[in-house]
């Protein structure tokens, strides 16, 4: 991508009346470039604003879609301006804070707690403003997705990806899948699937995807963000964080804590999550995210490993699967991906030796 500063007559043309400036680039990924930017307005206050300019492909249109129809009662960038070629937002800037990821790789065990349970309420307070928004949702992506077909609710691809991936997987290892663990897989996608207790999410809400404002917990990065059932998202604090690098361990009483505020923020406006169900819900996609990461990860995991994240404390992709596969083999609400877990775990056990995850940096004093 271009330089921070070549593109930024083409940022400043989106807002002529402000003046822009002093662009420094946030980081980024493959999809992104992520930019912060000094901001003077014509009746003379300052401020800054964010630029995100996008390659090609969904993620322009999921997060632009995605932070049209989110209600005030979600704490979330707004969009300023907006351009769809070449891809760019500008966002309201929601400040420097700390993020749950920068409170797990701390020192303090309590902060890290109180922050693990604030983005669970955070999560909450987005199910239950956005529960009702799938038809406004799917509008707002057709009206920016020009030729490129963009599905509202992509996760069922993903689960049989996992399938596809999980078969090739037990072939590598010489194993055997058992009887009913592809059906009870599949059966995932119809039991959590997005027709189910359904809400907009970012998809990748991990703990270094937020940040901590004055008026609390907010979220970011919606580039991933789609219509799925909440019981995927609640199930990060089991995993946990399944998507993320800083995937370590936390402890039960924390999670336990965190799934509780969950469901005391989110029970008003979706009364079924405080049923026993849900609590089986959110367990069974525990273990599909066992199972789904575990083909994400397992070639890395099975070649030299390299770190994840080199900036950061992260763990190993080996220590994450066989955590994870340990846990899924636990469970006796999918007796046969349980299993299936035990058979991987087993096979990987004799390969690697031994392989703990570690608690988060800021729990490990604590144990």
């Amino acid at each position: 991508m271009a330089s921070a500063d070549s593109g930024l007559p083409a940022l400043q043309a989106l807002l002529p009346d402000v003046q822009l400036s002093k662009p420094r680039p946030l980081g980024g990924n493959e999809r992104t470039q992520v930019l912060r930017i000094a901001a003077d307005y014509p009746d003379g206050n300052r401020g800054s604003l964010i630029a995100k300019r996008y390659s090609a492909g969904e993620a322009w249109v999921r997060e632009l879609a995605a932070l049209s129809v989110l209600p005030s009662a979600v704490s979330a960038p707004r969009v300023v301006a907006a351009q769809n070629a070449p891809p760019v937002l500008i966002l309201s800037d929601l400040g420097e804070g700390p993020s749950v990821a920068s409170a797990l790789i701390g020192r303090d065990p309590a902060a890290a707690g109180q922050a693990v349970c604030a983005w669970a309420q955070a999560m909450a307070r987005m199910h239950g403003a956005t529960v009702g928004l799938r038809a406004d949702f799917r509008t707002a992506i057709e009206a920016r997705q020009g030729d490129l077909p963009v599905q509202d609710a992509p996760f069922g691809n993903d689960i049989e990806d996992a399938v596809r991936g999980l078969d090739r997987a037990c072939t590598a290892l010489e194993v055997r899948i058992p009887p009913g663990a592809t059906d009870e897989l599949h059966g995932l996608a119809k039991r959590l699937g997005a027709s189910g207790l359904g809400a907009l999410t970012p998809a990748d809400a991990c703990p270094d995807n937020n940040v901590l404002t004055n008026e609390g917990l907010a979220l970011l990065d919606f580039e991933g963000a789609q219509w799925r059932h909440i019981a995927w998202d609640v199930a990060y604090l089991r995993v946990p964080w399944p998507s993320c690098w800083c995937s370590w361990r936390m402890p039960t009483d924390v999670s336990a804590r965190a799934f509780d505020a969950y469901r005391d923020a989110a029970t008003p406006l979706i009364p079924a999550v405080a049923d026993a169900q849900f609590a089986r819900d959110v367990s069974a996609a525990a273990v599909g995210w066992a199972l789904i990461t575990t083909t994400w990860f397992l070639d890395n995991a099975l070649g030299s490993d390299p770190v994840l994240n080199p900036d950061k404390p992260t763990p190993t992709r080996r220590a994450m699967i066989t955590h994870r596969l340990a846990s899924a083999a636990r469970s006796t609400e999918l007796p046969a991906l349980a299993e299936l877990s035990a058979v991987i775990g087993a096979a990987l056990a004799k390969r690697w030796g031994d392989v703990p995850l570690a608690f988060a940096p800021a729990f490990q004093t604590a144990q």
